[in-house]
């Protein structure tokens, strides 16, 4: 596996262009191929993932974005998701404002050298993806370096403003979105993606992104269902589902094929350990690797509640099942 500890790349991307995307209408359809942070196997056989087409995609630049890492890029990229599609250029892109995305299938994807950065903790996400009183499906975040002010020993205050400092969250019924290719460092939230709502939607695929110096989460679903979350690295973060409420919506979620490490804080994994009495038994974790004396597979629900399915997870040097 190739890792960049500077730029918190954990994965190699190879970009191959669909000979059959109709390049004159601005429509381009890739595939990328991804190092797996897990060995393959029969039950982890995938290198790949199909990022979206994108439709006619503008650059931040095109509506004032400077990408310097110095001016506040946030108005001109909130510009660029209202026109449509957005592909960003290379270039370190300070977004300090939150970003909010109320359409479906609207898709964001960086090049190879692009840096999303935060420079402030504040009660704001980067991100936020807001279905109100109706429904969004199918919007994705794909191949992004995302960087926050936070210390890579990560600290946290949940009584703090900062700790809404998510670089990407959904809201309500948003459904079938796409996480795919990226790497998240040093936020300040409590997650570096994360479902809200008592009905969160469904469907969302967390695939090949690596998080790393998470104050608690890096993926976490909260009144989700049927959402897949495989194939990430996880350095000093935990994946999981944490309801609000009992009465949250949960099941069918599957947490499969991702390695959980750490060296500055701790990692876990878990289908269900917060939120009340929730029943958690519709979500299964397989096959992840979990590595290291400051982790642990968190099984039991803190509160009461049904536990998540687990099997076939390895859990070595050190590494604790609660």
């Amino acid at each position: 596996m190739s890792v960049d500890d500077s730029r918190g790349v954990a994965h190699a991307v190879r970009v191959t262009f669909n000979a059959l995307a109709v390049l004159s209408a601005g429509v381009c359809s890739v595939a990328l191929a991804v190092d797996s942070p897990v060995p393959r196997s029969a039950k982890c056989p995938l290198t790949s993932f199909d990022a979206p087409a994108l439709n006619r995609p503008k650059d931040p630049r095109q509506f004032g974005a400077k990408c310097d890492g110095v001016t506040d890029d946030s108005a001109a990229f909130q510009k660029a998701v209202n026109a449509g599609d957005v592909r960003i250029a290379a270039g370190t892109c300070i977004i300090d404002k939150t970003v909010i995305v109320r359409a479906s299938h609207r898709h964001i994807r960086c090049a190879p050298d692009t840096i999303l950065k935060r420079t402030v903790s504040d009660a704001q996400s980067m991100f936020v993806y807001e279905a109100g009183a109706g429904a969004l499906i199918g919007d994705s975040i794909v191949n992004c370096n995302f960087v926050g002010a936070n210390a890579v020993r990560p600290h946290i205050d949940f009584d703090a403003p900062g700790h809404w400092d998510i670089p990407v969250l959904t809201r309500d019924n948003v459904s079938n979105f796409l996480l795919a290719g990226n790497t998240f460092r040093q936020f300040y939230g409590q997650a570096m993606f994360q479902t809200t709502g008592a009905n969160g939607g469904s469907g969302d695929r967390i695939i090949f992104n690596t998080f790393r110096s998470c104050p608690f989460y890096g993926p976490a679903f909260v009144g989700h269902m049927h959402g897949y979350v495989a194939y990430n690295e996880l350095v000093d973060c935990t994946a999981g589902v944490e309801n609000d409420h009992p009465t949250d919506k949960t099941g069918g979620n599957i947490f499969e094929c991702n390695r959980v490490s750490a060296s500055e804080a701790v990692g876990s994994i878990t289908g269900g350990v917060h939120g009340g009495t929730s029943n958690y038994s519709g979500n299964i974790v397989r096959y992840n690797v979990v590595v290291g004396d400051k982790t642990s597979i968190m099984m039991k629900p803190r509160e009461g509640g049904r536990s998540a399915q687990y099997y076939g997870n390895s859990c070595t040097k050190g590494c604790r099942v609660e």
